[in-house]
């Protein structure tokens, strides 16, 4: 995935930047609808302080009143998947890769994204007060970074990266069952000190995780097609999968949203809890009475 989205523009004088070729560039963009809305909200931000600086007298972005600027929906095309756990657990027994199996017991008991789970290394598990320190992450996907050249043979460029908000640096607690999984998986893999990845690759020698991207497609994907499984499934599936069981288990919406991490609970009510059709159903059997005539005789 390119992470050069700015469009050609060295060329074009603020004062020249129009609503409806924002508008334009971002449809040919190939980024969900929340990702182009941050983009705009960016754009408009920086018009905003080149008003500040004297260097612009108007915001495009923004526009003149309300509706006249740059529009662009943050609405999601589909709702994602999600899987219950009777799904997850015909899943698991099929990945044949022990690694990519430990990473999606973690996805799942844990909601943490696949950036902070392949960040995660041996000193970063407070095994005496079950928490996970999350100080880093890893992301494959993107274009090197200056000075940085991609191996031969590879299409990505493995990059560590800082955690963007102070809520998703909280320690994420784990139970004693996934301390168990992880030292079973210490004694397993030969990259096992403190200073190793969790998820060290071995092709790339325990120097980097493993690619997350490639381990969906091959190991977890697969996996889901063998047990008859349709559903849309990435690594993302797992945390707003853990979202939605919390929810229908009855837990408390702060709860989940500290779990997951969020700034605010609305993110987690609104984007990541689902209800699924049987909830649902028998949410509306538990008030089936109030639509319920009593009988009249006739005199």
């Amino acid at each position: 995935m390119k992470t050069n989205i700015l469009p050609d523009w060295k060329d074009v004088a603020l004062e020249d930047v129009k609503a409806v070729h924002v508008e334009k560039w971002l449809k040919s963009l190939s980024y969900a609808n929340g990702t182009k809305a941050k983009i705009r909200n960016t754009l408009c931000l920086l018009f905003n302080h080149a008003i500040r600086w004297e260097l612009a007298d108007r915001n495009p972005i923004s526009g003149p009143s309300k509706g006249s600027g740059v529009r662009q929906s943050g609405l999601r095309r589909r709702d994602p998947d999600i899987l219950t756990l009777e799904e997850m657990q015909l899943i698991l027994p099929r990945i044949s890769n022990e690694a990519i199996r430990v990473m999606v017991i973690v996805a799942g008991a844990t909601g943490l994204r696949r950036s902070e789970i392949c960040g995660l290394k041996w000193g970063d598990v407070d095994w005496a007060n079950l928490f996970l320190q999350l100080r880093r992450g890893v992301v494959h996907n993107s274009v090197p970074l200056k000075g940085e050249v991609v191996p031969d043979g590879k299409k990505s460029c493995p990059v560590v990266t800082n955690l963007k908000t102070k809520a998703s640096r909280r320690p994420q607690p784990i139970t004693d069952d996934l301390v168990d999984l992880l030292l079973l998986w210490r004694e397993s893999t030969p990259y096992p000190t403190d200073d190793d990845w969790v998820f060290a690759s071995p092709h790339e020698r325990g120097l980097w995780p493993y690619n997350p991207v490639a381990a969906m497609r091959y190991w977890v994907q697969s996996a889901a097609k063998q047990v008859g499984c349709e559903k849309a499934i990435g690594w993302h599936t797992f945390r707003h999968s853990l979202a939605s069981l919390l929810g229908q288990s009855g837990e408390n919406v702060k709860v989940v949203q500290e779990l997951l991490r969020h700034a605010s609970s609305r993110i987690t009510q609104d984007v990541y809890q689902q209800a699924d059709e049987t909830a649902k159903r028998e949410a509306l059997k538990r008030v089936a009475g109030l639509f319920v005539m009593p009988d009249k005789k006739i005199a």
